[in-house]
């Protein structure tokens, strides 16, 4: 009898000894790239914002991520974002070797895009996202002066044919347009430019008012401002995840465009049209860039990816080249990220019918 339960003792050990040697390795294996290559998707042609930041990232991800794997950039441009982003909703995998940067462009097709978008920001898994300032400037023949904002709102209404750029009706420009809008300012606006094209248009003089954000205005904008073919005005300002917006200390002697809004109204702004700026405003500041892995990702991946980005973050190197193109600006990450997005894309139905209508009657196009 004795030996009976001791064979039958020996035979549940040996199925749970193989049960647990199955298991184990699936709990306990830490994430590891070794030997693999990892691609960092940007879904925007070669030389833009996302792809400068996706290269500022590869050789720091190859250094920090475990296992140092190889990293490569896939640009896969079309659509302000969405023929890259359909891709990697479709065919991204979910063992963390495949990563994509996204921008505002991103969010905003994702608001408004109707049904060629066919992913969910919200469901992607956020490593990190960092903001930028928006900056406003304008040609000097326009009689602004960057010293009185209110003297440069006025100048600017009483400008005939006033002309800003866009790349369309629906592109990250509108963070501009409604602010053009709230703050009464009547602009035309030519459409098919990109922010590049419309950087020379102005500095040319075939349009008058501009926006950038800061890594650009630094880098290309400012040697503008010092020749005299542009004055710096005011900036967007910096949201805040509870919905204060501050001014950046990167430019702390510019006003905001809320500072501007309450000198010439002497209160705050309200309605629809503010709640839509304040979307946009989070969109093209808090939620400028980052980078997110497909929906799906384990909470193991997410985390080793979340830990290796704030390790570069804390490379002197990586910091001295980051402040260079991104401004001194604090990332959020993971969780905290995903705020960010939240914040940036969670338009109220009222409101998106008031934007609809808006574009619909400013530009006869239709959502």
């Amino acid at each position: 009898m004795l030996l009976r339960h001791t064979r039958v003792f020996g035979v549940l050990a040996a199925v749970a000894f193989a049960a647990g040697a199955y298991l184990v390795p699936s709990i306990a294996q830490a994430v590891d790239y070794s030997g693999k290559k990892v691609t960092v998707m940007v879904p925007f042609k070669e030389g833009g914002g996302s792809d400068t930041v996706a290269r500022l990232f590869q050789p720091y991800l190859q250094q920090y991520l475990p296992g140092n794997p190889t990293v490569i950039v896939r640009n896969k441009p079309g659509g302000s974002s969405v023929k890259g982003s359909n891709d990697f909703e479709r065919r991204a995998k979910k063992d963390g070797t495949t990563v994509m940067v996204i921008s505002t462009s991103t969010l905003v097709a994702y608001v408004i895009g109707g049904k060629k978008v066919k992913y969910d920001v919200l469901k992607w898994r956020p490593i990190f996202s960092t903001p930028q300032d928006t900056v406003f400037y304008a040609r000097p023949e326009t009689g602004v002066k960057g010293k009185d904002i209110v003297a440069d709102i006025k100048a600017l209404r009483n400008f005939k044919g006033l002309i800003t750029g866009a790349k369309n009706p629906t592109s990250a420009e509108l963070r501009a347009l409604i602010t053009y809008e709230m703050l009464g300012i009547e602009v035309k606006t030519v459409f098919g430019l990109s922010s590049g094209k419309q950087r020379k248009a102005l500095r040319r003089g075939e349009i008058h008012i501009n926006y950038d954000s800061a890594s650009a205005y630094n880098k290309k904008v400012k040697n503008y401002v010092k020749k005299g073919d542009a004055v710096p005005l005011m900036t967007l300002g910096y949201p805040l995840p509870d919905g204060t917006i501050i001014k950046s200390s990167e430019y702390p002697d510019m006003p905001t465009v809320l500072e501007a809004y309450q000198k010439l109204y002497g209160k705050m702004p309200s309605g629809p049209s503010f709640e839509a700026w304040k979307n946009f405003a989070n969109m093209g500041v808090a939620a400028s860039k980052g980078m997110v892995l497909p929906r799906g990702t384990p909470d193991d991946v997410r985390d080793a990816w979340v830990k290796a980005v704030k390790s570069i973050y804390n490379d002197e190197k990586f910091k001295k080249r980051a402040t260079k193109i991104l401004g001194a600006y604090t990332p959020q990450f993971g969780d905290d990220a995903a705020k960010v997005y939240k914040n940036a894309t969670d338009m109220k139905p009222k409101v998106k019918e008031w934007l609809k209508a808006w574009i619909s009657n400013k530009f006869n196009v239709t959502l």
